[in-house]
């Protein structure tokens, strides 16, 4: 399953010369303009699987640079080594849940780069193991790399160990302790940190915070639904995520953590989001609205259903079949990645729902 339904550009590209080319550009880029999530720049496709390149990502890397320049001891050397192994390192996290679903048996087909992280897009089975395994098999790959690069940090500074066991809310002083002892140049040093250090963060952030859309909280979700059910078990998972999103924003606010707010503003609008979803599938099931009309039937006639009674039913398991695919999408990726077309046929079946 995509982000969105990729519209056809129509004209845009044919018969404008460059004007065309350049519209059909900015329409590969933007999409429909209306999903903020689809401003992303496609980078390269491998084993199936698109990555892109969010315009935000771009500017943050872009401000991350100009902000590192009168910084000292950093500089935008360095500040280019931290956003290679943090873009390298969230990619390598988005692969090990791509490649987890499909183990699975699910589908995994594209790769958003974003400032907040990482966003696969993977639909696993339904089924609580296989969603569990999904979920893992991100955080397993930077549990398998931190030690790696750990001891590749000690072996470049002659076994500082205060270059790897450090306050990881003061990074400065476990960079600055493996530059001063680096053995080897310092430039070296200094990349190996930063992909020791990324891969600590994005294990601690995804493992400890239970909201979504990291991992802990999928992981919390995937464990309650084996004895009580999906939906049982996201309502809790829900609940559990606004509360930790609460305490994060509040923290963040308190410690001035600028990352740590938007990431618990992220966080409870996901959780918020999916709360909307459940209770949207929360009345009566959607085949209820259409079963008077396929089950009055006059004792008088065949058995049989009459051919109009037959492209009926086949309408409404059309229209059901895509108010399912809708739900899934949100449930996978939020409202705001609906086309005006989706949401559409969604306001129609909740229509006829109410």
């Amino acid at each position: 399953m995509s982000w969105q339904d990729r519209p056809s550009g129509g004209g845009l590209g044919r018969g404008g010369g460059e004007g065309g080319r350049f519209r059909a550009a900015v329409r590969r880029v933007f999409g429909d303009g209306e999903n903020p999530l689809s401003w992303a720049v496609p980078l390269y496709s491998a084993w199936g699987i698109r990555v892109k390149a969010h315009l935000f990502f771009i500017v943050y890397v872009i401000a991350m640079l100009l902000w590192s320049i009168p910084q000292s001891g950093i500089g935008p050397g360095y500040m280019a080594l931290g956003m290679l192994a943090l873009f390298g390192t969230v990619l390598l996290h988005e692969y090990g849940h791509c490649f987890a679903c499909r183990w699975v048996g699910g589908e995994a087909d594209e790769v958003l780069m974003w400032p907040l992280g990482g966003l696969a897009t993977v639909l696993p089975p339904e089924d609580w193991k296989s969603h569990l395994w999904t979920v893992l098999g991100g955080p397993a790959v930077n549990a398998v790399l931190w030690p790696v690069f750990a001891v590749l940090v000690l072996a470049m500074t002659g076994v500082t160990w205060s270059a790897v066991l450090f306050n990881p809310f003061a990074p400065g002083l476990g960079l600055g302790a493996a530059q001063t002892a680096a053995t080897t140049p310092v430039w070296l040093v200094t990349g190996a940190w930063w992909l020791m250090y990324i891969n600590l963060i994005l294990l601690a952030f995804n493992m400890l915070v239970p909201m979504y859309p990291m991992d802990a909280g999928r992981t919390i979700q995937a464990l309650l639904w084996r004895s009580m059910g999906q939906r049982r078990a996201t309502e809790i998972t829900v609940t559990i995520g606004l509360v930790a999103a609460g305490v994060m924003a509040v923290a963040g606010i308190v410690f001035s953590e600028t990352l740590l707010l938007a990431l618990a503003i992220f966080g409870g609008l996901t959780c918020w989001l999916e709360r909307r979803r459940l209770r949207f599938e929360g009345g009566d099931d959607f085949g209820a609205v259409y079963a008077g009309g396929a089950a009055s039937i006059d004792e008088d006639e065949p058995p049989g259903p009459s051919k109009r009674e037959l492209r009926e039913q086949e309408r409404v398991a059309a229209e059901r079949e895509e108010v399912d695919r809708i739900l899934a999408k949100i449930s996978q990726q939020g409202m705001a990645s609906l086309t005006p077309k989706e949401r559409k046929a969604l306001e129609k079946a909740s229509a006829k729902k109410g």
